[in-house]
């Protein structure tokens, strides 16, 4: 049989109907089931199991899923479609008053179970025994529970004292009085008893006819004259159930016994089914037990089972050994009895009953195939494909310019990269849009309203159009469209060249950027004459810099930006230490650049491909150290956003003073503002001699550095959370420039930008919603929606909350996984896989909380890692710190050790975990070793004769007067005293 993955996602719409049969009254209900998840276009062939009807609309189903396809190392997950199917379908029910899969009656009959004293365990799983009401018992409840009871309802007490009482169920309570006793009660005393001589065996009694005179009756349990009595034997009457045994006890006493084959307690007796009890000692995995009559049934195997062995039971009929029904490049697994599973080797993907492989593999197959549609026609594409230019020039009849082609490689792959698109683009999908993307980079455009309604393709700045002939053939690695001819040969809007270094090989077009480059070491390790690399870098047009915000682009190109070489780097050097291949970039999530920065990549619909969402617009440009990508924007990392440098200085007013000639046209700085009022004053003059002139008062406008609101350290970076937002609104951030950006976080908030809920069970913008996770660890971030956090739920739960919980199933219900459990909510019964776990119940597969978009809510830099099944742990990326859900960029220069610099050195931060020493003015030396400049010395003769040079309490070297004199060591003088004195 066909191998059909479903989803027992069984929505049970049920509709209920009585059989005319007397102990089955089965339900019909609508059973529905959904096909296994697989690529869109694969899933157009899928059809329902046997019995199931589709209901989908539309040729690929449902697209509400996404299945797992390895390719080469990678495990992608990729969006899907799958069908959904239903049929009529009756589960065994008894009617009611019956029990057990025979659905036998209960005791006491069907139409009053339990003698309608109680209640019977009845149904397909009830076992068939009575719960009496109080006050009764008995096998149907047809007897008192106590032999001191009496009438219907079992309530009434005898009163007999001497005596013994008419008890049970059809009882009235009346006594029968031992010897000498009378009364209703059997409790006054008769002496007159003691003359007269009774036999044995019998009483005195108030003789039945008079009550004056006394009699000889026979005992209670015994019958006779009075004169002659012997005891009653109640097994002479039939006082059992018809298949029960009597056995006499005494006077009026017995014991009923259920005989064999049957069970009870002698007064009702019901056969025994040996089905119904441990189902007659049959395995009931593997075989079914036939009830033969009372006491007795044999075993029998399963349909799909053979070989049966007494307490161990049947074999399992492997299918895929008698009939196996897969592919031949399937695995065919028998995971139930009957129920073979074909599943598509590595590589393949299809349904286990046809597997498509590789493009280059299904190009060969349509190739050869015995009177095919294609026979011999695709041998030029395959030998293009396949042997690197290797053609058959007489075969070449789609491609006119084969001779051309062959001379140059390059032109050559580019040329079959111009009939290539990334991802699936199905014909369906053509038929919605107007646009494609090959796999150059360059866009065509898409008709599909002509008379002949068959798409067509032309390449923009192309002249020809070509005819897809034959659409949607399966590969596992994509879709084939065969076209009556071949595409126009475009030229590449960037020409590759082996022959140069990526720096020469940058167009005019690219200037802007190149001048970016040259502003770091990037630029000259990438001119480097093919000693370094291979590099790929991804490259903004200069359009796509002119586009930036308003004096971003003219701040990158200043000389500013020298003393800042890590916004350079970071916003435009998107480098990588290899060769990535456009075939790698489409299957490739994320990369990290050498700046530590997580480039993401994806596909538009229409075969587009993005970093970072920005359009790459021409791919593989070829270059002697490495190969270059071009861009339509600018790939800027969250962590150096915004670029422009977001400092607030203050501007005061301060007087300066300034000497010389007493001359009105003496030089004053150009950021000083002269005063209308001098004094007279003594200045050096060139001769090193003193002289009179004039001192002027200047105001100088001073800048006092200081960081804008939001920004904080030497180098003025955003606040956690963002300067917009400091600490997401919930904290204030230690900003300014002695800040080191730590948030203080408000009650009820923590975490570095305080986006989490100090209460682990809150979450919401105010930590005041209760989260909804039951059985799991709450997502309690502030913009979380209260779910559980992937891959917390606890055993037994599943689901985004963990509120699912999970039950064993009913009889004839569909087999689960076995990692899933079978789940009755309503009469419907569903298989759910265990934590851990995912997949449609019948097909479960270990979560990977690290998939998808965010991965295992680990922050975008930081790297998830699986530790078992369904967990994982967040690690933060080099240059990174946190806990690994909340990751922040390391700056060195906050650090205690201010990035290993030397105490008289300058910290400059680079990147995450990044930084460059720098030495402070009147030092000198690489960063991590400063020694001072003794600059008095090194200029001979600048001191004054009676000046020395000394090492300040500032830091530097400097000329200071001797003792007794006076001046800026550049001139000294003395007093009076002082100079007269004879030296």
């Amino acid at each position: 049989s066909r191998r059909q993955e479903l989803a027992l996602l069984m929505g049970l719409n049920f509709f209920f109907f009585m059989f005319s049969q007397a102990k089955r009254c089965d339900k019909k209900s609508l059973l529905t089931v959904r096909t296994e998840c697989q690529s869109c276009s694969l899933n157009v062939g899928t059809k329902c199991p046997d019995g199931y009807t589709k209901v989908t609309n539309g040729s690929v189903g449902v697209r509400d899923c996404r299945y797992i396809f390895e390719i080469r190392k990678y495990s992608l997950s990729l969006p899907g479609c799958r069908h959904i199917c239903r049929k009529d379908y009756v589960q065994p029910q008894c009617c009611p008053g019956h029990w057990g899969p025979d659905c036998m009656e209960c005791p006491g009959g069907a139409s009053s179970p339990c003698s309608g004293r109680g209640s019977c365990a009845e149904g397909m799983e009830g076992n068939g025994s009575c719960s009496c009401q109080d006050g009764f018992g008995g096998t149907a409840c047809e007897t008192c529970a106590d032999d001191n009871l009496f009438g219907p309802s079992c309530s009434a007490v005898c009163s007999c004292v001497h005596g013994v009482c008419n008890s049970g169920i059809d009882g009235d309570g009346s006594c029968e009085c031992y010897s000498a006793y009378t009364g209703p009660n059997c409790d006054k005393p008769i002496p007159e008893c003691a003359a007269l001589l009774c036999p044995e065996n019998s009483r005195c009694s108030p003789s039945s006819q008079d009550e004056t005179k006394l009699e000889c009756k026979c005992l209670p349990n015994y019958q006779g004259d009075g004169r002659y009595c012997e005891p009653i034997n109640p097994c002479l009457q039939a006082v059992c159930h018809p298949h029960a045994h009597c056995t006499y006890l005494g006077p009026n006493q017995h014991s009923c016994t259920c005989l064999e084959g049957y069970h009870g307690d002698g007064q009702v007796c019901l056969p025994v089914d040996p089905c119904q009890t441990h189902y007659g000692n049959c395995p009931t995995e593997s075989t079914v037990c036939i009830y033969d009559g009372p006491g007795q049934s044999h075993c029998e195997c399963k349909e799909h089972y053979r070989n049966y062995v007494p307490g161990v039971g049947c074999s399992v009929i492997d299918v895929c050994e008698s009939n196996n029904p897969c592919h031949r490049n399937a695995n065919c697994t028998t995971i139930a009895p009957g129920q073979p599973k074909c599943t598509c080797q590595k590589g393949y993907v299809g349904d286990g009953s046809t597997c498509y492989g590789n493009i280059m593999e299904r190009l060969r197959e349509l190739n050869t195939e015995p009177r095919g549609k294609w026979q011999g026609s695709l041998t030029s594409f395959i030998s293009l494909l396949g042997t690197r230019l290797r053609w058959k020039l007489k075969e070449l009849a789609l491609f006119p310019q084969v001779k051309e082609l062959l001379m140059d490689k390059e032109a050559a792959q580019y040329f079959v990269k111009l009939h290539i698109i990334a991802g699936q683009m199905n014909t369906e999908r053509m038929n919605n849009t107007d646009t494609f993307y090959t796999l150059t980079g360059k866009s065509g455009e898409i008709f599909n309203g002509d008379k002949d309604n068959q798409i067509k393709l032309k390449l923009y700045g192309g002249k020809k159009k070509v005819k897809i002939i034959q659409g949607d053939i399966v590969a596992s690695n994509g879709l084939l469209h065969i076209l009556d001819r071949a595409m126009d040969k475009m030229a590449p809007t960037f020409e590759s060249n082996t022959e140069q270094t990526i720096m020469t090989l940058l167009q005019p077009r690219y200037s802007k950027f190149r001048s970016l480059l040259e502003e770091t070491n990037v630029g000259h390790t990438l001119d480097e004459d093919g000693t370094n690399g291979p590099y790929t870098i991804f490259v903004p047009s200069n359009e796509a810099l002119n586009n930036m915000k308003d004096g971003t682009l003219d701040y990158l190109l200043s000389p500013e930006v020298c003393r800042a070489p890590c916004i350079a780097q970071n916003v435009c050097v998107v480098l990588f230490s290899l060769q990535l291949e456009v075939g790698t970039l489409i299957v490739t999530p994320h990369i990290r650049s050498l700046a530590n920065q997580i480039i993401q990549f994806n596909t538009t619909n229409n075969g587009q491909i993005l970093a970072n969402d920005v359009a790459i617009e021409e791919t593989e440009v070829i270059a002697k150290n490495g190969r270059i990508y071009t861009l339509t924007g600018v790939l800027i990392p969250p962590s150096i956003v915004p670029i422009l440098p977001h400092r607030c200085d203050e501007s005061k007013r301060e007087m300066k003073l300034r000497t010389s000639k007493c001359r009105l046209n003496a030089f004053f700085p150009l950021a000083f503002f002269q005063t209308l009022f001098t004094h007279r004053c003594v200045y050096t003059g060139r001769v090193r001699s003193l002289k009179s002139g004039c001192a002027r008062y200047c105001n100088a406008t001073v800048e006092i550095p200081k960081c804008c609101k939001g920004f904080y350290g030497p180098d003025c970076n955003q606040c956690p959370g963002g300067f917009s937002n400091p600490c997401s609104g919930n904290g204030q951030c230690a900003d300014g420039l002695d800040g080191n950006g730590t948030c203080i976080c408000q009650d009820g908030f923590h975490g570095s930008q305080c986006q989490f809920c100090s209460d682990p069970n809150k979450y919401g913008p105010r930590c005041d919603k209760e989260c909804l996770c039951i059985y799991g660890t709450c997502d309690n971030r502030i913009d979380s929606d209260g779910a559980c956090l992937a891959g917390t739920c606890r055993e037994g739960s599943a689901g985004r909350f963990c509120h699912k919980q999970t039950s064993t199933c009913g009889p004839y219900m569909h087999f689960c996984h076995i990692h899933a459990t079978c789940e009755y909510s309503n009469g419907t019964a569903s298989c759910v896989c265990k934590a851990g776990y995912e997949g449609d119940g019948n097909l479960c597969s270990e979560t990977d909380p690290c998939a998808g978009t965010t991965p295992g809510g680990c922050s975008r830099n930081a790297e998830c890692i699986r530790t078992g099944v369904g967990t994982h742990t967040c690690v933060c990326q080099q240059g990174w710190t946190g806990d690994g859900r909340d990751c922040s960029e390391i700056n060195n220069c906050l650090l205690p050790g201010t990035g290993g610099c030397h105490a008289n050195a300058t910290c400059l931060y680079v990147g995450p975990g990044q930084n460059e020493c720098e030495c402070k003015e009147g030092f000198r030396g690489n960063g991590i070793d400063c020694e001072a400049v003794t600059s008095c010395l090194e200029q001979t003769g600048n001191c004054h004769p009676l000046a020395t040079c000394q090492f300040t309490s500032s830091g530097l070297w400097s000329c200071v007067c001797q003792e007794g004199y006076e001046g800026d060591g550049l001139l000294c003088y003395g007093n009076a005293a002082v100079v007269s004195q004879p030296r």
